[in-house]
């Protein structure tokens, strides 16, 4: 009986409490539950937004907001059907019910979607509007049942409408707990124990039909159910409350052994300040992952990435990047924008950003599948801007190992140092331009290659034409020669004849005989005369068309020179400019392709000017004005001359002359090109730090003195067999491959030919994997002779 009795005691006083819930002022107690709860939870997620600054607290401080208005809204209607102010019976059972599923439908959003999501968002507000929607039906039905007197003492509980809402409360709290397993965000299990409790609710209102418009069981279950929110705010990590050490590197750790607490950055700004100094002298390759390295150790973060914006902020790349654990550089790539939207969103706008890791963002994900992570932990970016408010793209920090979280003071302390980065930034731009112009200085040297080519072409095909024409025009007048002096022949015959009179007649005359014979030498004097004339006409028209070849070659590369000194002339001018560094600083790289441009343009100059002298080489022996010559300034200008290509390649020189060099009689401009093409040769030839020597020395030959010019190479000698051919004009051109001679064959035939023009000689000596040596020997005094000049010849 005892436990009967208690039995009853107990429904009793549970009926009592659910009864209380359902009516004024009971009901009262109720919403100020739940406004209490959401008000908790509402300043502790505001309190959690202002330290932390995630997204997520601000996201569940939106949240609990709309759920606060709702409650204060539901609280403010309760007291004034309370009060009589409204009728509570017409009104407030229909509202009872929709703001309850409302609720139910912004915790499952709360819990679920913790980061941005419109989908989610779209989905939330259209069904709040279906709500008010079957909030408004609801009403007019309710208040048409109760004015009708049939109905007048029926109660909200026995209605269909609230039978409808019961189920579709069930449905939505079940559809936000499936939501929850699939998403499985953080703390999950307190907001499914949140729907579950709401659950049960409605599941024991619908199973004990209870009189009366207000569902006592309900309103239990959701006073109970309320209080977990206080628990929404916390389920990301407070920026400071970790205390777990950061992995850092060894040295760093045992300088922190004296103090037990964290230390978050390892250095001063000065001194990383300093370091990005020097990061800023680097290869322009390992800039980024030099600073993603000086970053990592200052904050002590476990992976430090640094993001490009281009294409006008489309595109993202990372740069480079650096994990402080492994103490390895990251090798950088593109970045998807559509797999981490909050982080591209940041950074094109401009602005820091701070995230908690968890297990529902988009972006962290998304950069566990860039990364190979399975979780990257908590995140900081923060922009890289100009001082015009420009973003170039951002410093991204994680912490997957240490789990270390960011606070404000790691945040403005990043954006300090992202400050620094701009130049080096703008630097790198600047490179990328000078890298598109170096492409559009290749483009043009391509085409004034083919340009050449095609002028080359156009030369052949006029020399022929001459050498065409000129054929013509001799081959006419030998055949003429060949006539005249078959006619001479016959009558010098026919002259023979009638001085021997046998084909004199008996009865001819003397002076017959006299007059034909006279007749006879006048025709033989007149084509001796022609013949003469076609001689000399002959030898003109051969020096003629020689002249006219060399003219009309000359006017040709002349018309070549002037076409191409223009566009060499730019493509130089650029290229020396960008070596200057006046428009931005190259990396190594970049001064190297620079270089290769430079050397190309030079050489195709070069080439240009030893067509015009190969050409213009014949006119030039002819013109050799014989001076007393200063050999020691010759010998100062070939060095000055070639002193860029041997400090390029850092040769070194030798020189042995006597002290005293006696002037000789030579022309001063072809013994200076035979000097600067010989030492042209040897500094192609010798490898890089290789030596070059350079021996002057008299030496008497037959009673006459020479001058001897010797110039040695290391270039690593020349093979027996091509000896021969080494003054042979193009010869280079045709073996190309061969090796011990620098120049391109045009040099050395120019100073074989020069030399010889002086009455000397010019000879090359080579020693198989030591280096060859060019000799010059020329007369001291001048002219030798022509015996003389072959005598030295002979001795070659």
């Amino acid at each position: 009986m005892n436990w009967q009795y208690n039995r009853e005691c107990m429904n009793a006083f549970t009926s009592l409490i659910l009864t209380q819930l359902t009516v004024p002022p009971g009901d009262l107690i109720y919403y100020i539950v739940l406004v209490f709860a959401v008000a908790s939870a509402l300043q502790s997620a505001f309190n959690h937004w202002r330290v932390s600054e995630f997204p997520q607290a601000k996201r569940a401080f939106v949240g609990l907001g709309i759920l606060l208005c709702a409650q204060i809204f539901m609280f403010i209607f309760s007291g004034l059907g309370w009060q009589q102010i409204v009728e509570p019976r017409t009104i407030l059972p229909p509202m009872d019910r929709a703001f309850i599923l409302f609720g139910i439908i912004w915790i499952t959003w709360l819990y679920a979607f913790p980061e941005p999501n419109r989908g989610a968002d779209a989905a939330a507000t259209l069904l709040s509007l279906l709500i008010l929607v079957a909030l408004g039906v609801s009403l007019l039905t309710w208040q048409t049942q109760i004015a009708d007197p049939q109905f007048a003492s029926l109660s909200y509980n026995q209605t269909v409408d609230d039978w409808l809402w019961q189920i579709i409360s069930l449905f939505m709290a079940l559809v936000g707990i499936t939501i929850l397993f699939i998403r499985r965000p953080d703390s999950m299990w307190n907001g499914v124990t949140l729907l579950f409790l709401g659950f049960l609710g409605h599941v024991g209102h619908l199973l004990f039909q209870i009189e009366g418009n207000y569902s006592g069981i309900v309103r239990l279950a959701y006073m109970a159910a309320y209080p977990i929110l206080l628990t929404l705010p916390q389920r990301f990590a407070t920026p400071g409350q970790i205390t777990v050490s950061a992995p850092r590197p060894k040295a760093t750790k045992q300088q922190d052994t004296a103090n037990p607490e964290r230390r978050r950055y390892s250095t001063d700004p000065k001194t990383f300040h300093a370091m990005l100094a020097l990061a800023a002298e680097s290869n322009p390759t390992k800039v980024s992952q030099a600073v993603t390295r000086a970053i990592a150790q200052t904050m002590l973060s476990d992976l430090c990435f640094m993001i490009y914006l281009t294409d006008n902020n489309n595109q993202m790349v990372i740069a480079g990047g650096y994990d402080l654990i492994r103490e390895d550089s990251l090798e950088g790539g593109s970045l998807n924008k559509g797999s981490i939207p909050m982080l591209a969103n940041s950074l094109q706008r401009g602005r820091p950003l701070r995230m908690p890791a968890s297990s529902t963002s988009a972006d962290i994900k998304g950069l566990g599948d860039i990364l190979g992570l399975t979780n990257p932990g908590h995140l900081l970016s923060v922009p890289i801007l100009t001082p015009e408010k420009e973003s170039l793209g951002g410093l991204l920090l994680l912490s997957p190992y240490s789990d270390r979280t960011w606070t404000a003071e790691d945040q403005a302390f990043l954006s300090n140092i992202a400050m620094s980065l701009v130049p080096i930034i703008k630097r790198s731009q600047n490179i990328n331009k000078l890298e598109a112009q170096a492409d559009q200085a290749r483009t043009q040297t391509i085409q004034l290659e083919r340009q050449v080519q095609e002028l080359t072409q156009q030369l052949e095909a006029a020399r022929a034409e001459i050498q065409k024409s000129g054929a013509t025009e001799v081959s006419s007048l030998r055949v003429a020669q060949e006539e005249s002096i078959h006619i001479i022949e016959q009558l010098q015959q026919e002259n023979a004849e009638l001085r021997s009179g046998k084909n004199l007649q008996p009865s001819a005359s003397a002076s017959q005989v006299e007059k034909e014979l006279k007749t006879t030498l006048q025709e033989l004097a007149r084509l001796q005369n022609q013949l003469a004339d076609a001689n000399m006409k002959a030898h003109e028209m051969e020096k003629g068309r020689a002249a006219t070849k060399s003219t009309e070659q000359a006017e040709v590369i002349a018309s070549i020179s002037q076409e191409l000194r223009q566009p060499l002339s730019s493509i130089v001018g650029y290229t020396d400019l960008l070596l200057g560094e006046s428009v931005g600083i190259l990396g190594a790289l970049q001064r190297k392709f620079v270089e290769r441009i430079k050397a190309s343009t030079e050489r195709i100059r070069s080439l240009t000017d030893d067509m015009i002298q190969v050409t213009t080489l014949e006119t030039e022996l002819n013109d050799l004005k014989p001076e007393s010559v200063d050999l020691n300034s010759i010998i100062d200008n070939a060095m000055s001359y070639t002193s860029t290509q041997v400090r390029e390649k850092n040769i070194s020189m030798h020189l042995d002359l006597p002290k005293t060099l006696a002037p000789i009689q030579a022309d001063r401009e072809a013994l200076q090109q035979i000097l600067i093409h010989l030492m042209q040769n040897a500094g192609a030839a010798t490898p890089f730090e290789g030596t070059v020597r350079l021996k002057v020395q008299t030496r008497s030959e037959n009673g006459l003195d020479y001058i001897l010019i010797q110039v040695t190479d290391s270039g690593g000698g020349i093979a027996s067999i091509d000896l021969p051919r080494v003054f042979t004009r193009l010869y280079r051109a045709d073996n190309v491959l061969i090796q011990g001679v620098g120049d391109t064959g045009v040099g050395l035939s120019i100073a074989k030919a020069l030399t010889e023009a002086q009455h000397g000689r010019i000879w090359v000596e080579s020693e198989q994997g030591v280096g060859s040596t060019f000799s010059v020997l020329l007369p001291i005094a001048g002219s030798a002779g022509p015996e003389k000049n072959s005598e030295v010849k002979g001795k070659k």
